[in-house]
């Protein structure tokens, strides 16, 4: 655990198809490999972040973690797209239109998922040794 505390984390709902689909985009434009990733229902998210930084609910859908901080809704997206390659990153500028109006989209998208996508009763994905190294719990 203690060396988890300085990786970048993305946390997602795992039993949900658009945040599987989302991570699958994510391995293929982080060619860097430095993010890390965790289901929601893994427990890792309550193990690595302390209690005082957890929001009351916690958010089912997406949550970053970075330096020693939890981020949600659309500001853990767009800190997410700075670990992507191009053209993705440019996603990651988009912090210029306002909070509000960015959370309203991503609470939108995030309350429509299963719509979008449906919901993953078991995870099928089979990742290679080097992808599963990166996920955890």
């Amino acid at each position: 655990m203690e060396q988890l505390q300085g990786r970048p984390i993305v946390f997602y709902d795992g039993t949900c198809g658009f945040c599987q689909a989302s991570i699958q985009i994510i391995l293929k434009h982080n060619r860097r490999q430095d993010l890390y990733f965790a289901a929601l229902q893994s427990g890792m998210l309550e193990a690595l972040v302390p209690p005082e930084q957890l929001p009351e609910p916690v958010p089912d859908s997406m949550l970053f973690y970075e330096q020693g901080k939890l981020y949600t809704e659309s500001e853990a997206a767009l800190r997410i797209a700075r670990h992507l390659d191009s053209p993705l990153s440019v996603f990651a500028h988009f912090r210029f239109i306002p909070l509000s109006f960015r959370n309203l989209v991503y609470r939108f998208i995030a309350r429509n998922r299963y719509k979008i996508a449906g919901r993953i009763e078991e995870a099928c994905m089979l990742p290679s040794p080097e992808v599963r190294a990166r996920f955890m719990g």
